[in-house]
Order: C-alpha cells, then sequence, then structure tokens
C-alpha cells in the first residue's frame, strides 16, 4: 500500500502514516528500510498490519515518466555551450508541468526556478563585470548551473521527486 509520512517523532522513533486508503498508520523505526531518515510528507509503500505499518520504503516512480524533464535537464546543460536551449528547455518546462505525475511536477518547478535564478545570476555578473568581480561570480554561476542540472539529474535517474524544489543551492 501506498501512503505518506503524518508525523515522525526522532526521540520515540515512532511515526505515523495516512494510507491511500484514508487510515492512519503507526510505526517505529525499525520498520523503515530506505536509506533517508523518515519525514513529514515522504511518500512511502508499507504493508499494513491492522493498525500498524510494517516494511516501510520511499516510494519509488518510473523514471520514464520524466522523460521531458530528462530532456529539459539535457538542454539546460548544452545552453552552456549554445544559449538557446535554456528558454527552449523553460518554455517546455511550463507547458508540460500541469499534466504530470506530482514527483515529476517538483522537477518541472526546479527546472523554472534554476532558470530565472540563472538569468538573474547571469545578470549580476554581466553588471559587475565592470569592476572584474562579475568574472568570478560568473564562474561561480556556471558551477552552480551544472551542479543543479546533475543532482536534478540523479533524483530523475531514480525515479525520485526533488527534495527542494524551490531552493536558492544546489
Amino acid at each position: 500500500m501506498r501512503g505518506k509520512i503524518i508525523a515522525f517523532d526522532n526521540d520515540s522513533s515512532t511515526g505515523a502514516i495516512i494510507g491511500d486508503d484514508g487510515a492512519r498508520y503507526d510505526f517505529v523505526r525499525l520498520d523503515w528500510q530506505a536509506a533517508a531518515a523518515p519525514a513529514r510528507g515522504t511518500a512511502v509503500e508499507f504493508a499494513p498490519d491492522g493498525p500498524r505499518a510494517l516494511r516501510i520504503g520511499s516510494v519509488r516512480y518510473d523514471p520514464r515518466e520524466a522523460d521531458t524533464a530528462l530532456a529539459i535537464y539535457i538542454l539546460y546543460l548544452a545552453s552552456l555551450f549554445t544559449g538557446v536551449t535554456g528558454l527552449i528547455g523553460v518554455i517546455m518546462a511550463y507547458i508540460n508541468r500541469s499534466g504530470a505525475p506530482e514527483w515529476v511536477q517538483t522537477h518541472y518547478r526546479f527546472q523554472i526556478r534554476t532558470f530565472w535564478i540563472g538569468c538573474l545570476y547571469g545578470l549580476i555578473s554581466l553588471v559587475t563585470a565592470i569592476v572584474l568581480v562579475g568574472f568570478v561570480f560568473a564562474l561561480f554561476a556556471y558551477v552552480w548551473w551544472i551542479v543543479r542540472c546533475a543532482k536534478g539529474l540523479k533524483f530523475q535517474g531514480r525515479g525520485e521527486p526533488y527534495p527542494a524544489p524551490a531552493s536558492w543551492a544546489w
């Protein structure tokens, strides 16, 4: 069965899940089988046993559902050499975000923010290039863009939602 973690207390190592059936299931940390620690809002798969959840793990999605998001990450990386492919990528993200599964929507949101924040960093680099500090900032923006795309590709390839799509950092 699938559901979402609605609460987890690190001190007592206990938590609760709301199942897709609307029922509440309690669990203990020993039943958690994923690498990352349990956190509120995490989508999970589990085996219900009365009011308890057993064998709990993070939900894995089919990475093929995010083929368009994959193409956008590739377009973004290509834009470092061509420029225009980033614009094509952000248009694709805007067009595809509403009809996508929820986990893919996190990638589209991340990609849209990457584009606009990257434009802001590029503008700041251009304006400050007069005092030479802009060249250092441009190098930072270049690396920032690559790292964001690489992290997005990693999560997309695993079939996982992007964990912090609203972040300004990597």
